[in-house]
């Protein structure tokens, strides 16, 4: 089986012991893996209300990387949700003159509860982009990053449970200032049904702690 291959199914079996992408808001994954990343975040999306949330990325080895999200949400309706995620994402491509993309597959779990149910997603996909150098050391990354999600319900309408699979887009681009601070913004395009589905946009702020690069 080829390398590319093995790592990809080595993605897909390890999905379902971890915990990303938690609710209805932009993944804000980039398609070059961060060696270490603290991303503090705010996304709107519509009846699914406001999110603010927090996104701490680590590699553990040179193609690499897991993430850790927590934060809360502010629904239209109902009460206040709490987020909780986790994903894996492996650099299966860097940019060269042949091909100028880079390219990392993503795969997670997120869990998300309030308003007496509970939605488990589970999205897998791949964050594409290519890094413009600018002058005075910043640096532009516009990115797109699609994922179908297996999305569960529980204690639903009437106390059922339901699951569906959905599509989520990221649409965003990422300025980097210097090697520590990047500003990031992307806009989400589907969205779970269960939590009022429907497209929004988010804003980070990431620091990269000085002494590691990106």
């Amino acid at each position: 089986m080829p390398r590319f291959l093995r790592h990809a199914l080595a993605l897909s079996l390890v999905a379902s012991p971890l915990a990303a992408q938690a609710y209805n808001y932009p993944a804000l994954q980039l398609p070059v893996l961060s060696e270490r990343e603290y991303n503090f975040a705010a996304a709107n999306a519509g009846k699914a209300g406001t999110s603010l949330y927090v996104q701490w990325r680590e590699s553990t080895k040179p193609t690499w990387q897991f993430s850790l999200d927590g934060g809360l949400a502010a629904p239209e309706k109902g009460d206040t949700r709490i987020l909780l995620a986790g994903a894996l994402a492996w650099q299966a491509l860097r940019s060269t003159e042949e091909l100028p993309f880079d390219v990392a597959l993503t795969v997670g779990a997120g869990f998300s509860s309030g308003n007496g149910f509970n939605v488990v997603r589970i999205p897998v996909g791949a964050s594409v982009g290519h890094t413009f150098e600018l002058d005075g050391g910043f640096s532009l990354t516009p990115f797109a990053h699609p994922r179908l999600s297996l999305d569960r319900c529980s204690n639903c309408s009437l106390g059922t449970s339901d699951t569906k699979i959905n599509v989520d887009v990221d649409l965003g681009v990422n300025f980097e200032i210097n090697k520590q601070v990047a500003v990031r913004v992307a806009a989400l395009l589907g969205g779970a049904d269960y939590l009022g589905g429907t497209n929004g946009v988010g804003f980070s702020l990431a620091w990269t702690p000085k002494g590691l690069r990106k």
